[in-house]
């Protein structure tokens, strides 16, 4: 019985996502009728008592964290890249949001319809959403930054793939018209990273080219930029024309509360240093920190540290547009080499933190599958050494690009390397800071492997593989796999999208635009001082109900 079977009894995505009509007003007990229309993210459901109690936070003070480095960007529509949405989360906000269950429901739309046939998608906004720049929200906004992301964004373009016809039907509202059912349209309206973030239109008709003045950094949300330096600070203020939602705070989703006046992010490239100031109360959050760090801050006084659930995973892509691996016994080689338990425990610690796993879609959703196991942690020398000959291999170095600033990336990176180069490999690890690799990433001459994480999705459609399939550094551009990716996409019932991913699962091991290496955990770390803290982080951070304490 495959993992698929075993969850059917409770699994969220059970029919149709259409196969009613459906209307959902605001979020308050969308989820019953979210779970009808099949759009649920299917994680383990959490309890009343996991809502943020955000109305009773107390107001003042400066939240400050200590991030891993300098943004590349503050444009959300550019990039996939945490270090971006991080900041980015209290300035600016989607029309979907997941809440505490991992359900996309509506956030900046009050009201949302879908016809029978899953083709038209109307949406209502909210009335009196107001932008940084005092202007209020309107349909004309939500068309200009939609329609950008669609343009920038692989998920976007592949929804607009499908769309007839995207249109203001008036001054509040919007309709998707589609050519064909879309199945993750509310997840991809409700991504948090690279998310469909909406903007002032006159912004957004500038153009697809990165934003990159301050004045261009405007949202709803209830921070706004206020001051940034760089490689300093990024300061921003409480937004007081901020429109919050009218239902309680929930996840992603519901009211958000910007208790502190101020959010000051500010880059700490060195863990020891992020390590040395929270101890010392420089700072209330501190980010990416290795899981070795774990038993020196849970006895540190004044510092609270809680092990999160599996929420990444971590991976090395292949570029198939390098000479190197663009050769399909070469990555073989490359996929035999790892042993995955030592790469695991040299960057996360093991215990746990760590899990050996082959599913891309995590065990604890619906999607899992084991689709390809055969060729996960293959840990085989001999093997990988007749690949690298079957492949015509001369030894020219791998540029494999890593970084310090995510240490559990350069540990992983440095075991690879040792693994490699021991069957046979040259490789030229080439460590720099994280704001370069994404640039570097992004140039098919620069590199032949990349290190990275993926984080907790609820559809697969929204992993960077699947649903950028031939746009996402690496380029996978398989005929096959494009095709099957395309009837993901395409298909709205669960059943039949399951047995398209299981395709899909098993084409990317012996296909191998990238290899997983396992599912990881990071722990929080933050003062006693904070107030609000929720578990729901696992994608980010809800800065807006937090406060201190103390202030």
């Amino acid at each position: 019985m495959s993992p698929h079977q075993r969850r059917s009894g409770s699994r969220s995505m059970l029919t149709t996502p259409h196969s009613r009509r459906s209307v959902l007003r605001g979020s308050a007990g969308v989820g019953a009728g979210l779970a009808a229309a099949g759009m649920l993210g299917g994680f383990p459901l959490t309890t009343a008592a996991a809502l943020q109690d955000a109305a009773e936070g107390t107001p003042g003070g400066t939240l400050r964290v200590g991030t891993l480095g300098e943004p590349p960007t503050l444009d959300e529509h550019q990039t996939t890249a945490n270090l971006v949405a991080d900041v980015t989360y209290p300035m600016y906000e989607t029309l979907f949001a997941y809440n505490a269950n991992y359900e996309p429901v509506p956030f900046l739309v009050a009201e949302y319809t879908a016809s029978d046939d899953g083709l038209t998608h109307t949406m209502k906004l909210r009335e009196g959403v107001t932008f940084h720049n005092g202007d209020t929200m309107t349909a004309a906004d939500v068309h200009a930054s939609v329609t950008r992301w669609s343009q920038i964004s692989g998920l976007g373009g592949n929804l607009f793939e499908r769309v007839s016809e995207f249109v203001e039907v008036d001054e509040l509202t919007v309709e998707f018209r589609l050519s064909e059912p879309f199945g993750p349209l509310l997840t991809a309206l409700s991504n948090n990273t690279q998310g469909c973030t909406i903007h002032p239109k006159a912004i957004m008709e500038t153009g697809t080219e990165p934003l990159t003045t301050d004045d261009q950094f405007i949202g709803t949300g209830p921070y706004m930029l206020s001051e940034r330096q760089a490689d300093a600070y990024i300061r921003l203020t409480r937004f007081d024309g901020y429109a919050t939602h009218p239902d309680p705070a929930d996840g992603y989703a519901g009211a958000k509360h910007a208790w502190p006046d101020m959010i000051e992010f500010i880059p700490i490239p060195d863990e020891a240093a992020r390590v040395a100031g929270l101890q010392a109360g420089d700072y209330e959050i501190a980010q990416e920190i290795s899981n070795d760090q774990y038993e020196v801050l849970s006895g540190s006084p004044g510092v609270v540290a809680e092990i999160n659930p599996p929420a990444f995973e971590d991976c090395f892509f292949l570029n198939w547009r390098s000479p190197i691996m663009g050769n399909l016994a070469i990555r073989q080689a490359f996929q035999a080499a790892l042993n995955h338990e030592e790469i695991l425990t040299a960057a996360r610690g093991g215990g746990d933190f760590v899990r050996l796993d082959p599913g891309w879609m995590m065990l604890e959703t619906p999607w899992h599958t084991t689709a390809g196991e055969e060729f996960y942690n293959v840990n085989d020398p001999e093997l990988a050494k007749a690949k690298l000959e079957e492949g015509g291999y001369d030894g020219t170095p791998v540029r494999f690009l890593s970084t310090q600033e995510y240490p559990f990336f350069y540990s992983a990176s440095v075991i690879a390397q040792q693994q490699l180069e021991a069957v046979g490999f040259t490789i030229d690890l080439q460590v720099i800071d994280w704001a370069t690799v994404i640039e570097r990433r992004a140039q098919e001459d620069e590199w032949d492997v990349f290190v990275t994480y993926h984080g907790q999705v609820t559809d697969p459609s929204q992993l960077t593989l699947v649903g950028q399939m031939s746009v996402y550094p690496g380029w996978w551009d398989s005929e096959e796999s494009l095709a099957l990716a395309d009837q993901l996409l395409s298909e709205s019932d669960f059943d039949a999208r399951y047995a398209v991913w299981e395709q899909i699962q098993e084409k990317i091991y012996t296909e191998i635009p990238v290899v997983k290496i396992g599912d990881a955990s990071l722990a929080s770390y933050y003062s006693e001082r904070v107030g609000g803290w929720t578990p729901i982080i696992q994608r980010g951070v809800a800065y807006w109900n937090l406060w201190l304490n103390d202030a």
